[in-house]
């Protein structure tokens, strides 16, 4: 009788202090290679990525001293020498013992490894910010994000047109110096417009970049594939459209799309086909204008739309609102062609999509233009829900994926993903997946 081959799930999390001339290198680590349970999240709209890590009741951690040579080693298990290039002999030092609360501290480093049968892929670098010590030893921790939240923002105050993203991380205003990381280099290429920035006292980096995510221009960390030891990159992207004038995601084009098929990758599928009728889809777009107020523009199809008839439109205009910074009251606007004050259309059995104009000091025809644009090539067919796969590619957020169902190829096409749950433990290694835009089939 054949015995079937397992796979056996492995993980190595290392905690200790950063090194100051390199926060992603971790000096006096600590590394424990069992957990009760493991949880990461991670989205390209938030900034700030978060891990729970759960150790049970008499853990086990390993930690390895360098120092000069002595006649013996005091709590340690083993004693080697080592000669470095210089010719200086150093002393290695292991010891091993049970993991409490002392072991680490509020603000220490944490790397995380997960993978099968001793293959190991870096998931999760960051800080410690929290920890529980009483049935289990359950620590918090923030990624490498967390650094910006520590760093004031300098004070500054852009032109009432707006500035780009590469002026205000790197460019005249520079926000990043100082803090290790840099733009990725995608979102260099892109011009990506956010308005008037102004930036008092009590702001930090974080703060900035997490407050454009309300505006649809969403920040998050890049890691480098090829060198776990490298900082990771500022990414910036917005919704995603096939627009060609809408910025795109950082991406590795080496890889491609990661392949997923049903029948081998996926433990659980919570996904439904959704199709949209385009008479029943309205684009909301928002913008801010020159009088610091948002207003907005709806869009959709027009019913009696004839492409035979000189004259006829596609699309309608409806409910044309400003609303006031400082009330917040819609207050009715009318610049937009075809917008009529108190003019308001029952929406409720619409699918109502909304987009945020990147654009400062835009009128409402300008806006309803770049909404009909984006109603133009926004994708009327996709899914809705998520997939958990097993842990055989270690995905992050903002990467592609092709999905690939030969029961049901309905959702077969490749999908960006937007936010990734990693759970690790004694239920095994998952990773759920939320993947709303469909790229291309």
């Amino acid at each position: 009788m054949g015995i079937a081959a397992m796979d056996i799930l492995c993980c190595r999390i290392t905690i200790g202090d950063a090194d100051p001339s390199n926060p992603m290198r971790i000096q006096n680590g600590v590394e424990i290679t069992e957990v009760q349970s493991l949880e990461i999240n991670e989205s390209y709209k938030k900034l700030i990525g978060t891990a729970k890590v759960i150790f049970p009741k008499g853990s086990v951690c390993r930690s390895t001293i360098i120092g000069n040579v002595t006649l013996e080693g005091k709590d340690v298990s083993r004693i080697t020498t080592e000669v470095m290039q210089d010719g200086v002999i150093i002393e290695k030092r292991s010891a091993q013992r049970l993991v409490d609360e002392t072991t680490f501290k509020v603000g220490q480093r944490i790397n995380i490894k997960l993978g099968y049968n001793g293959v190991l892929k870096n998931m999760f670098d960051g800080y410690i910010t929290g920890y529980n010590s009483d049935s289990t030893l359950e620590i918090q921790c923030e990624n490498m994000a967390y650094k910006l939240k520590l760093k004031q923002a300098p004070h500054f105050e852009t032109p009432a047109k707006g500035t780009t993203v590469n002026e205000v991380l790197e460019g005249k205003y520079n926000i990043l110096k100082d803090t290790g990381f840099r733009i990725h280099s995608d979102t260099k290429r892109f011009e990506i417009h956010i308005g008037k920035v102004k930036v008092t006292d009590n702001f930090t980096v974080a703060d900035i970049l997490s407050e454009w995510s309300k505006y649809k221009v969403y920040c998050f960390l890049k890691y480098d594939a090829d060198d776990d030891g490298a900082m990771p990159s500022i990414a910036v992207g917005r919704p995603y459209s096939s627009s060609k004038a809408q910025p795109v995601f950082p991406e590795d084009e080496s890889t491609g799309p990661y392949r997923i098929y049903f029948n081998e990758h996926v433990a659980q599928s919570n996904l439904k086909v959704v199709k949209t009728d385009p008479k029943f889809l309205a684009v909301t777009g928002k913008a801010l204008g020159t009088d610091e107020k948002f207003f907005e523009v709806t869009v959709r199809m027009n019913p009696e739309y004839d492409p035979e008839m000189p004259g006829s439109k596609e699309f309608q205009t409806v409910n044309a609102t400003q609303i006031s910074k400082k009330t917040h009251k819609v207050t009715g606007n009318t610049t937009a062609s075809g917008a009529k004050t108190r003019t308001k259309v029952d929406l409720s059995t619409y699918t109502i999509v909304p987009y945020m104009s990147p654009h400062v000091g835009i009128n409402s025809d300008r806006l309803v233009e770049e909404t009909t644009e984006y109603f133009r090539n926004y994708n009327l067919n996709g899914i809705t829900g998520n997939v958990t796969v097993f842990g055989d590619f270690g995905l992050s957020p903002a990467v592609q994926v092709e999905l690939i169902d030969y029961r049901n190829p309905s959702k077969n096409g490749v999908y960006l993903v937007e936010e990734v749950t990693t759970t690790f433990g004694v239920g095994g290694y998952r990773q759920q997946l939320s993947i709303p835009y469909k790229i291309r089939k």
